[in-house]
């Protein structure tokens, strides 16, 4: 009986040379590692083999044999994207653990003083990961986290995931996580998830929504802003 990893590693090969690609090209094109074809070849698992089939241009079932034809079948389109399968993905973007935080005062134009749901975020600390989509496969500085307490419901209900993004500057109307300073002026002490309403050179004017609350903060009172990932974006859509 032919041996089934023996099928499954030629097949590989005439893919490879077909496409002029290296083992190390073609699994980095799969799964964002180099070392796929290598453990394929030492017989390790297969659970990544649909990434293979699509960055060899091919399928599953040619590579393992079952058809001698290498073409992929065009799906017909009904206009929605076409997402990998959860197995498919890596899981490597990382969640940072929360915790609720004590009440801060903040200065509303119109109401004075007013107490602010606060989240403790501990980015030194990795609670989990998250699988990554296809959409965010170059954005390795997408992080997320859990929301803790109930400020922002219903936009984010109390253990939401929400996907954040550092890098690009948030729009008014985003939601937003607010890096806030400790007394030392260095360091975040916290952050406050909210909605971001106004900006100037001398404050940003966020939006709590329980306990209804508009409240702003001076730049000495932060230190950064990420911009809240909507779900269409982190999937693409």
């Amino acid at each position: 009986m032919t041996d089934p990893n023996a099928i499954l590693i030629d097949r590989i090969d005439a893919r490879l040379q077909v496409l002029n690609l290296s083992d190390r090209k073609a699994s980095l094109n799969a799964i964002g590692k180099p070392d796929l074809i290598r453990d394929i070849r030492r017989g390790k698992k297969r659970a990544e083999l649909p990434a293979l089939a699509r960055a060899l241009a091919t399928t599953v079932d040619f590579l393992e044999g079952l058809t001698d034809n290498p073409s992929r079948a065009e799906p017909v389109s009904d206009g929605a994207p076409q997402m990998p399968r959860p197995e498919e993905m890596e899981k490597d973007i990382p969640v940072y653990g929360t915790a609720l935080g004590a009440e801060v005062s903040f200065w509303s134009e119109h109401n004075g003083e007013v107490a602010v749901e606060q989240t403790d975020l501990n980015t030194g600390e990795v609670i989990d990961y998250f699988r990554r989509p296809p959409a965010l496969r170059d954005r390795r500085d997408v992080y997320m986290l859990y929301t803790a307490g109930s400020s922002m419901a219903p936009a984010f209900e109390e253990g939401s995931p929400i996907p954040v993004d550092p890098k690009r500057p948030p729009a008014i109307g985003n939601y937003v996580v607010v890096y806030l300073r400790d007394q030392d002026d260095e360091y975040a002490a916290g952050v406050l998830i909210k909605r971001l309403v106004k900006r100037s050179a001398s404050f940003i004017e966020l939006q709590q929504f329980n306990p209804p609350a508009t409240f702003r903060l001076e730049p000495r009172q932060f230190r950064a802003v990420h911009r809240v990932m909507p779900w269409e974006e982190v999937l693409g859509v």
